[in-house]
């Protein structure tokens, strides 16, 4: 998809709890980009991003603290939101499209959130959505 749209978006969406006490310069500065929308070319992109060092370092500490929202690039409202925790990344289907078995992913592989992120796309996405 080089040099295409986008196919997904990402922005923090919640604070659930306290942020972990010692950030480092660069997850502060992470926290602050991801406080606006950002966006991914493909799932690849986008699952590489959720499991890379940096996000993890920011998000992964221990308990959910904050939560993330991922939509469509092209229809913002068609979304689910993320969870991460030390032990996963939980990907929760507010919308109930089916895409996630009891609307719930548990995200633990790179792979495999490629896959799912992938399939949610395939179901939510619609070439005319925006302008029916």
């Amino acid at each position: 998809m080089a040099g295409g749209s986008p196919k997904f978006t990402m922005v923090k969406s919640q604070e659930l709890g306290a942020a972990p006490k010692e950030m480092s310069e660069k997850s502060l500065g992470l926290m602050n980009t991801l406080s606006m929308l950002c966006s991914f070319h493909s799932s690849e992109d986008l699952a590489s991003f959720l499991h890379s060092e940096m996000f993890e370092n920011l998000t992964r500490q221990g308990e959910v603290w904050i939560g993330f929202e991922i939509g469509l690039y092209e229809d913002h409202t068609k979304t689910f939101d993320v969870f991460p925790s030390k032990k996963e990344m939980v990907f929760a289907d507010n919308a109930a499209t089916g895409a996630f078995s009891d609307n719930l992913y548990r995200c633990t592989v790179e792979k495999e959130t490629t896959e799912r992120l992938e399939h949610w796309y395939s179901i939510v996405h619609s070439p005319d959505a925006r302008f029916e």
